[in-house]
């Protein structure tokens, strides 16, 4: 090797040690940098004309785990979700409150009970009255006022939902135009370690709005998809869209039919390319997943609970059972019933038994006058053992009667005996069935005079009698916030007493009272299915107060669960993080030491270049 091949291999090493002392010092000063991994610097033999001359520089690298790396992002978007529902599940058991506070739900429903008592003791007490008007007109606000903070919270998700929409394009672009530096870079033979830092950054930022998959391209740039395949960024991102709505309230929801959905929807475009992307399933994971399961699902659910409360205890209250009247038709024999003081959702109950067989038949024939709200479920009442039929009634009684005869057997005969009655009657000779109880269930709205049910909650500040309407939209939706002290007791209380005019009810007879206390404490009432409490098999049966410390202890449980999953999944994703920034971050013992290792290389290749000048002074000095 010639004196000047050394002196160049010597400079080459002294580069590169220099180098490498200046990516030790970056490194050491981005240690607590998030995001920031360990950068090595990468040289290799220099070989001219089959011998070695030094050493040559090559971009920096970086060593990550892409395995891992996905699994952080999975086990983020798991965990951004879950933090979203201990936020709103607190939130609602705060608002629900515990089972044995006064201040509850269930508190004010047992002060309604206990104010009930005292009235039935003492019904010619006006202090008792209006002690129980206030314990109900508190019970209607606190529904009432529970209601708006659920829509509250459903229109907070909405607006949320919009803004990760917004920081999710913003990363989009800036994940697109980092690929296009890197992409630029990795051809030039540039070091682009730090740019793929920064691109990670960003897209596990993008991880915790929605659960995403990465894929790396053989020319440096990575495409993103979501976690249902659909694509989000290849050569170029797409564009997200939210149509944001400003104002929900319990009737707004979603549907896959954008004529019927009533709030917003995430929708991906990419150039003529139009996807609704919770129609597709795009969002399972991430807090964007989490707002839309609050919005469309854990809150709903809740409104459906106050409002099945609210339900209940209007229809405990003012509902009565008008029995039917024995008919007959030659020898076929049965009930008629008059339908003329049913309201829509109002029922009549028909039971019949096949004969000889001896099986029975229950059937609810509810009254519809919206024929778009037909056919209903028959989960439309809680009962399981009953078949549902809704009947247009908003049409000439033939058709009523030729609708109710075909949704029933031949075996049992609808006739229209005149006005508004319905006869139902077994087929008479034949034999085969037996027509055992017609009875209607009716809302009156006097005060008097139809039972010693009372009409005390209404909806709305018009006054509606409540009777649980199946016509679009159902009168159960909502009615949580809308349910009011009817204005008429207020302004005689003497009316929780008196039930008839003719001849009048003493003012300290305790017949309605106790009769209202009856039904609201009555243990054999079924509640809907739809609340997320029973099932529509085993439907939850109990008391007004036993419904409401059941929800109240729910909401309670789903808070705490949503709570520790979320502490759960945190210790997960934290370990990955650990592990990951174990593998990659830096090291300050192991840059010390390399600091170390490139100052002696450093050294050498200095002590080199000085002997090799040495070498040249001596040569000079012979020539002399």
């Amino acid at each position: 090797m010639s004196l000047y091949t050394a002196i160049g291999s010597a400079i080459s090493g002294l580069n590169a040690s220099q180098a490498g002392l200046d990516l030790v010092s970056r490194n050491i000063a981005n240690s607590g940098t998030p995001g920031y991994t360990r950068k090595t610097q990468v040289v290799q033999n220099n070989i001219a004309g089959g011998e070695g001359i030094g050493v040559q520089l090559l971009a920096a690298t970086r060593n990550v785990d892409r395995f891992l790396q996905q699994q952080i992002r999975t086990e983020g978007a798991a965990t951004a979700r879950l933090n979203v529902y201990t936020t709103f599940l607190g939130r609602i058991d705060t608002m629900f409150g515990t089972p044995e506070s006064n201040s509850s739900i269930a508190g004010s429903v047992t002060a309604l009970e206990t104010r009930l008592q005292a009235l039935a003791t003492t019904p010619d007490d006006p202090a008792a009255r209006q002690t129980f008007l206030n314990a109900a007109s508190n019970l209607a606000s606190q529904l009432n006022s529970m209601t708006k903070q659920i829509q509250g919270m459903r229109q907070e998700a909405e607006q949320n939902i919009s803004a990760a929409v917004s920081q999710a394009n913003t990363l989009l672009k800036s994940v697109a135009d980092l690929n296009n530096q890197i992409a630029q870079r990795q051809a030039s033979s540039l070091s682009v370690a730090d740019l793929q830092d920064k691109r990670d950054a960003a897209i596990n930022s993008l991880s915790q709005l929605m659960d995403l998959k990465a894929l790396e391209r053989d020319d440096g740039t990575v495409a993103l998809f979501t976690g249902g395949g659909q694509l989000l960024l290849d050569k170029q991102a797409v564009q997200l869209t939210f149509d944001a709505h400003l104002n929900l309230d319990a009737v707004s929801s979603y549907n896959i039919d954008a004529s019927k959905r009533t709030v917003g929807t995430v929708t991906l475009q990419n150039g003529t390319t139009s996807v609704d992307l919770i129609a597709s399933g795009a969002f399972r994971s991430g807090s964007i997943a989490g707002y839309l399961e609050m919005r469309d699902k854990v809150l709903p659910q809740a409104q459906a609970q106050l409002d099945e409360l609210a339900s209940q205890l209007a229809l405990s209250l003012s509902q009565e059972t008008v029995a039917g009247t024995a008919a007959s038709s030659g020898p076929a024999t049965g009930y008629s019933i008059d339908t003329s003081t049913l309201l829509s959702g109002n029922t009549i109950n028909l039971t019949y038994t096949d004969t000889p067989a001896g099986t029975k038949h229950n059937v609810t024939i509810v009254k519809v006058m919206d024929p778009s709200a037909l056919p209903l479920s028959n989960m439309a009442t809680s009962d399981p053992n009953d078949v549902v039929i809704g009947i247009n009634f908003n049409q000439p009684m033939a058709g009523v009667v030729a609708d109710i005869q075909a949704a029933l057997p031949a075996s049992v005969a609808v006739s229209n005996p005149g006005g508004t009655t319905l006869s139902f009657l077994d087929d008479g000779a034949a034999g085969t069935s037996d027509v055992n109880v017609v009875s209607a269930t009716v809302t009156p709205a006097s005060l008097a005079d139809a039972g010693t049910g009372l009409p005390l909650f209404v909806d709305g500040t018009a006054q509606r009698p409540y009777s649980g309407s199946f016509d679009n939209p159902p009168q159960i939706t909502g009615f949580a916030g809308r349910i009011a002290v009817n204005k008429a007791v207020l302004a005689d209380d003497t009316s929780l007493v008196i039930y008839q005019t003719s001849p009048q009810t003493l003012i300290g007879d305790d017949t309605r009272p106790n009769d209202l206390l009856r039904r609201l404490t009555d243990g054999s009432r079924l509640y809907s299915a739809s609340t997320g409490i029973g099932s529509a098999t085993t439907p939850f049966a109990g008391s007004l107060d036993s419904f409401a410390r059941r929800i109240v202890s729910f909401q309670s449980s789903q808070a705490a669960n949503a709570s520790s999953d979320a502490q759960a999944q945190q210790i997960v994703s934290n370990t990955l993080e650990d592990k990951f920034n174990s593998d990659t971050g830096v090291n300050i013992d192991t840059e010390m030491s390399n600091l170390i290792m490139l100052q002696n290389t450093y050294a050498a290749n200095a002590r080199v270049i000085t002997t090799i000048q040495n070498l040249f002074q001596v040569l000079m000095s012979i020539g002399k």
